[in-house]
């Protein structure tokens, strides 16, 4: 550990010039509203790979083959990127070309935060085409999340403090805000009027040792202007908000559970701590992979939090109005994501597998793979096999036309299946 940090750390002096470049495409699929009509998709993004897999989230059928995410190759477009991209790849000891992924509102086009090739890029799910690409000014680039009206994206690049709006018609960077040291998950509040990021506080310290900022940062997506801040103890990872919008729900490093947060007063309105299992038992947590014990939360329509055991290799259902109602269902190795379905009744949760430069092919029962956990049932009902590692995933309603152009619908019995 202590030497990757330090090959790491020379990779980041070595980057503290901009990294900006774009290599654009004269096409644009920009949303106009969200697709009325279509069919729920979930979009798993694996960082290994460099596919996409796209499934129906009714029926859990694998819609046609996934998409290549990286037709421009496995290494950096940018020169600058390219050249500390070894040392990048030997201090972290994996390659990840997807760490994020959303679609524009009419579900048309797929934007992907590309990892350590530092990019964001869009694809046209129709074509099957790379569109454009957009580097970002650091190294790595992190979550991002789409403006309700498609014509904005937010994007968190680490290391740093900031948090980058992107003109998704001109495909370029056209301002950004502060949002303390290394700004990381990003969601719309359910108006959409604000957008909130976390961040990690000093990624590079060593444990023990974090001295920089932990919290969570509204902003106002159109002035880019922050208005407010909740100041945490340790990072902030996952966060969503419950059904009414007055609280969130959300994950710190190191820490083995959640919280409930009131936005209104900021105050901690519940602590829930959860079981280590499995290898986590005997794992310190200044071992923890990239410091999270649980990665990945999501709240059903009943104020049922899906919680992900990162280190423990589980999902814990758990009611926020009965605090004794905590059911644990085993996972595959390292989950590390969680959504609520858009019908709210299931909780999709990936798994990603050991993490290795070279690994042999795991089992379904081992990782890349997804489960289907049942918010009523509280049990995991399906688990389907994804690409390597699958590190991101969202939902929105794609139209038939759209998949059928895209080759996504090959089967005769998806073919023929109505839109709702």
């Amino acid at each position: 550990m202590p030497v990757r940090l330090r090959h790491l750390r020379v990779a980041l002096i070595a980057a503290s010039g901009c990294l900006l470049g774009t290599a654009a495409v004269p096409e644009l699929a920009i949303a106009a509203g969200h697709a009325r009509r279509g069919r729920d998709v979930l979009v798993v993004a694996s960082s290994y790979s460099g596919t996409v897999d796209l499934i129906d989230a009714r029926s859990f059928r694998r819609l046609g083959a996934p998409l290549n995410i990286v037709p421009d190759g496995k290494t950096p477009r940018d020169p600058k990127q390219a050249g500390l991209y070894p040392a990048l790849i030997k201090s972290r000891g994996e390659v990840n070309y997807a760490q994020e992924v959303a679609l524009s509102p009419n579900g048309a086009t797929l934007y992907v935060s590309r990892g350590y090739l530092g990019d964001i890029a869009a694809f046209s799910l129709r074509r099957r085409k790379l569109l454009w690409r957009l580097q970002m000014p650091s190294l790595r680039a992190d979550h991002l999340a789409v403006s309700p009206d498609g014509r904005r994206i937010f994007v968190t690049s680490l290391p740093g403090t900031r948090v980058y709006a992107v003109d998704a018609r001109r495909h370029r960077i056209v301002g950004s805000y502060q949002a303390g040291d290394f700004p990381h998950v990003l969601e719309f509040s359910p108006d959409g009027r604000y957008i909130y990021s976390g961040s990690l506080g000093n990624q590079l310290a060593p444990y023990g040792q974090d001295d920089g900022v932990h919290q969570i940062t509204v902003a106002d997506p159109r002035t880019l202007k922050v208005v407010r801040t909740y100041r945490f103890s340790a990072g902030v990872r996952p966060f969503a908000f419950t059904p009414n919008g007055k609280n969130l729900v959300l994950q710190l490093s190191f820490f083995n559970g959640f919280f409930e947060m009131n936005l209104r007063t900021g105050k901690t309105l519940r602590t829930v701590a959860l079981p280590l299992r499995g290898p986590a038992v005997s794992l310190a947590p200044q071992n923890y992979p990239n410091n999270a014990a649980h990665h990945g939360i999501a709240i059903d329509r009943h104020n049922k939090v899906c919680d992900v055991g990162t280190i423990s290799n589980y999902v814990a259902l758990a009611s926020l109005t009965a605090t004794a109602s905590t059911k644990i269902i085993p996972v595959p190795q390292g989950p590390g994501e969680a959504l609520t379905s858009l019908d709210g009744r299931y909780c999709f949760v990936t798994s990603r597998g050991p993490t290795a430069l070279t690994r042999r092919r795991v089992t379904i029962g081992a990782g890349d793979s997804l489960s289907i956990i049942s918010y009523a049932k509280e049990k995991e009902i399906k688990r389907v096999r994804v690409g390597k590692h699958p590190q991101a995933e969202t939902t929105g309603r794609i139209t038939d036309a759209t998949l059928k152009a895209g080759g996504f619908l090959t089967n005769q019995r998806d073919r023929h299946r109505s839109s709702r």
